[in-house]
C-alpha cells in the first residue's frame, strides 16, 4: 500500500460520496458535507454526545476555592501549578494540531468530529484561563503558563507529544499520520487522565472542590475524544502489526 497521504480537497467535482466509496482517509469525497447517508455510524452518535456536552467555564463558581487553595501544603500547591501548566500545554497542542489531522479526513461525518473537538479544546483552554484568573494574581498566572521552561520533566513530556505531531506536519506520510494518531490517543487517554487524578485527590480532601468539578466537565469531553480516536485507529491501523 502506498505511503502517500492525500490532502482533502475543498471541492472535488469528480468525487463520490457513496458509503461504498467513503473512507476516513484517502477517500474520493466531493467535499460536500453529505450527512444524509453516513458510513461511520459511530461518528454520528458521537457527534450528538459531544454537542450535548457543551458547557461554559464561568458557570462554575470558584469563590470557595479561593479559600481552600490556601489550605494546600507547599508541595500540593507546587504540584497544582505544575499539573495545571501541563494540561494547558496539552490542550494548546490539540488546538494547533487537530486541523493538521483533519485536513486528511475525507469522510464528512468524521471530519465534523475534528471541528467539534477543536472547539471543545479551546473551551478547555478558556477554562484554565478562568481558573488562573480566579485563584492566582497576574504575575503567577504568567509563570504557570511558562512552567515548562524551567521544569525539565514538563518540557520532556511536552516535546515527546509535540515531536510526533511535528513529524507528520513535516513529512505527511501515512506512517507518520499513524504516529500522530497514536500520540493523540496517548495524550487523550493517558496524559490528560494523569493530570485529572491529581485534582480529584485534592477534592477528596475537600480542597479546591469546584476546580475538580470543572476538571470533570473537561474529562467528559475527553472521554468522547478517546472514543473518537479509538474508532479511527481501528480503521486505519493494521491491528495485526506490531
Amino acid at each position: 500500500m502506498s505511503d502517500k497521504l492525500a490532502l482533502k480537497r475543498i471541492f472535488n467535482e469528480n468525487g463520490d460520496d457513496s458509503t461504498s466509496s467513503r473512507h476516513i482517509i484517502n477517500g474520493s469525497a466531493t467535499g460536500i458535507m453529505n450527512l444524509n447517508n453516513v458510513k461511520y455510524q459511530w461518528a454520528s452518535k458521537l457527534f450528538k454526545i459531544m454537542l450535548n456536552n457543551f458547557w461554559i467555564p464561568e458557570k462554575i463558581s470558584l469563590v470557595d476555592d479561593r479559600v481552600t487553595i490556601k489550605e494546600l501544603t507547599k508541595d500540593e500547591l507546587e504540584a497544582f501549578k505544575n499539573t495545571l501548566s501541563f494540561l494547558i500545554a496539552l490542550d494548546s497542542m490539540q488546538v494547533s494540531n487537530l486541523p493538521n489531522l483533519a485536513d486528511y479526513i475525507t469522510a464528512p461525518e468524521v471530519s465534523g468530529l475534528f471541528t467539534l473537538q477543536a472547539f471543545q479544546e479551546l473551551i478547555h483552554s478558556q477554562s484554565y484561563q478562568y481558573l488562573l484568573q480566579e485563584l492566582f494574581p497576574n504575575m503567577e498566572r504568567e509563570e504557570i503558563y511558562d512552567y515548562w521552561r524551567n521544569n525539565p520533566l514538563l518540557l520532556k513530556r511536552n516535546k515527546f507529544i509535540a515531536d510526533q505531531f511535528q513529524k507528520f506536519v513535516d513529512v505527511p506520510t501515512r506512517e507518520n499520520y499513524k504516529y500522530a494518531l497514536a500520540a493523540d490517543y496517548a495524550l487523550e487517554g493517558i496524559y490528560f487522565y494523569n493530570g485529572f487524578q491529581f485534582f480529584y485527590q485534592l477534592a477528596a480532601r475537600n480542597k479546591v472542590t469546584n476546580v475538580a468539578k470543572m476538571i470533570k466537565y473537561i474529562e467528559n469531553d475527553e472521554v468522547t475524544h478517546v472514543s473518537m480516536f479509538s474508532h479511527i485507529i481501528k480503521d486505519i491501523f493494521d491491528l495485526n502489526s506490531e
